[in-house]
């Protein structure tokens, strides 16, 4: 009987508006119509139903995602939530897509140790930067209509002069994907990476 594989867990990386969940969503639904296990774990969702309460009890915006008080107070909450329900994931054998920034981990590195992350020691960790036009980005933004995007439309100029991209990403640690080719081609990638 063949040793079953380590479960992946996989981070597709990138700024607001590249398309990271749209991605995760057709490459989970894909893997699923090819029988492989895997969940989503985007961290907007699985912080979600406390961030704005939390904020609003301390009298803050509930839709604010940008300000010092929101990453000093309820950012690094929503990401160790959602790792925590990825291990559990991980523990019976499912692979996990994690969609979002983890701009603090990538910086840090504990983005390439499953220890770190508190995550099984045997994860397979991959990870995927999406690429994308600054204009696209922008009116992608503005298409979705989310009241947790009206701080970075506001000021967007102080936003886009906060934005990095990672020395991970630069350095080659993270692959980048162009996040405005045809799905097929992205979801080619996705399976090469997980391949490699």
């Amino acid at each position: 009987m063949a040793e079953p594989r380590p479960p992946h867990a996989l981070f597709i990386l990138g700024h607001a508006g590249t398309g990271k969940s749209w991605l995760t969503h057709r490459f989970v639904s894909r893997q699923h119509a090819l029988g492989h296990p895997w969940c989503v774990l985007d961290k907007d969702v699985v912080s979600e139903v406390w961030t704005g309460p939390l904020l609003a009890a301390h009298g803050q915006d509930p839709d604010d995602r940008d300000s010092p008080f929101f990453k000093e107070v309820a950012r690094d909450l929503g990401y160790q939530s959602t790792l925590r329900v990825g291990r559990d994931q991980i523990e019976h054998g499912t692979n996990v897509v994690f969609p979002g920034p983890w701009s603090r981990e990538l910086a840090t590195g504990a983005l390439f140790s499953p220890t770190a992350l508190d995550l099984p020691a045997h994860t397979v960790l991959n990870h995927v930067w999406l690429d994308l036009p600054l204009e696209i980005r922008r009116q992608r933004i503005i298409e979705r209509g989310d009241p947790r995007d009206r701080w970075k439309l506001d000021h967007w100029e102080e936003y886009i002069r906060a934005l990095k991209r990672p020395e991970a990403v630069i350095d080659g640690r993270v692959i980048t994907l162009d996040a405005s080719l045809p799905l097929e081609h992205q979801l080619r990638c996705l399976d090469e990476l997980l391949s490699g």
